[in-house]
């Protein structure tokens, strides 16, 4: 079960709803009504299809509850908000038992639970790591010293926190904790469980390309091409699951002719792999957010491995014969139906 926050915080930078009415082949009207609005640091968009116009009038209340959902994580999960839980916990002194806040339990035990399984590659320890290279400072980032880089990535790890049932002791004052790689995940499991609860059946939940779909029809889903504006490289077809991508066209620098991306390699310290990005299809968005970016971090050959044993859906695309090429894992429910569109 999702946790489901209290409904009480707003924070908001835009929002927006729009009804669009459909008429199906009985010739009833349907609405389909979106919302967008910006979270997490990115948009964030709500989409309810096939709904009754007198029922359209109602979803206001749903999309509000839906926009306080990420709200709440976002307030709880973002290490740079002073009162948030998670800065809290970053704040802990070293060898010292401390509580883990309410809001970060159930998070951190799945972030534990998914070091295990992607071979430490998913680590939320990294984020001092992250930081030196400035990709979340309001420095222009820039390749760190050698020497430093190693040193930071001692204090980079989660094997430097104890759990103990709700509580934890870290071994160091520098050490930070980042849900970067699942928060945002987590926040659309949770708004799409809420309008489960409420009775929809067909909608998508999508922020910054993390996304669910529930839905009785198939819904065709465009990934972004890792190279070049405003195109697409593939389109998958979903009726029921979550999705994300990583890659290193988000945030990255070029230096030495190498590009380096924020998705860091727990193990070395730097955001190179021979993967450009990585899609994740499974039923959770947090997992597929997860294990998108610990598969980009672990490269192609260990990333492949790792997401057959899992038996996780994922397309990843790499460069190879002097173009990029693809290689597909378990994609066959997230083809093209026959007869689709026609």
């Amino acid at each position: 079960m999702l946790l489901l926050p209290a409904m009480k915080i707003s924070h908001v930078i835009k929002y927006a709803v729009l009804a669009c009415f459909l008429v199906s082949c009985a010739g009833i009207e349907k609405v389909k009504v979106t919302s967008s609005f910006v979270e997490f640091s990115t948009d964030v968009n709500i989409s309810l299809f096939g709904l009754d116009i007198p029922d359209s009038s109602k979803t206001s209340h749903i999309i509000s509850a839906s926009r306080e959902i990420f709200s709440y994580f976002n307030s709880e999960m973002n290490p740079y908000i002073e009162t948030s839980s998670l800065n809290i916990l970053n704040s802990a002194e070293p060898h010292v038992r401390k509580e883990i806040p309410v809001p970060l339990r159930e998070i951190l035990k799945i972030s534990k639970n998914l070091h295990k399984y992607t071979d430490k590659y998913f680590n939320v320890a990294v984020l001092p790591v992250v930081e030196l290279w400035g990709f979340y400072n309001e420095k222009e980032p820039s390749k760190p010293d050698e020497q430093l880089l190693m040193e930071t990535l001692k204090i980079s790890d989660l094997d430097c926190y104890t759990f103990q049932g709700d509580s934890f002791i870290v071994s160091d004052k520098r050490c930070r904790i980042g849900l970067g790689g699942i928060a945002k995940g987590y926040a659309v499991d949770s708004t799409a469980h809420y309008l489960d609860l409420q009775g929809y059946t067909d909608f998508i939940v999508e922020a910054g390309g993390d996304l669910v779909v529930r839905s009785p029809n198939v819904k065709n889903i465009g990934i972004k091409h890792p190279r070049i504006e405003n195109m697409l490289i593939d389109t998958i077809y979903v009726r029921s699951g979550a999705v994300a991508t990583s890659g290193d066209y988000e945030k990255f620098i070029e230096a030495d002719g190498t590009r380096y991306c924020h998705i860091i390699n727990p193990f070395t310290g730097y955001g190179i792999s021979d993967i450009i990005s990585v899609t994740v299809i499974s039923e959770k968005t947090y997992l597929s957010d997860a294990f998108a970016t610990a598969a980009f971090a672990m490269g192609r050959e260990k990333a492949e491995y790792i997401l057959e044993k899992n038996k996780l859906s994922a397309l990843i695309y790499y460069y190879g014969n002097g173009k990029i090429e693809k290689k597909e894992i378990n994609m066959e429910n997230y083809k093209k139906p026959v007869g689709y569109g026609l």
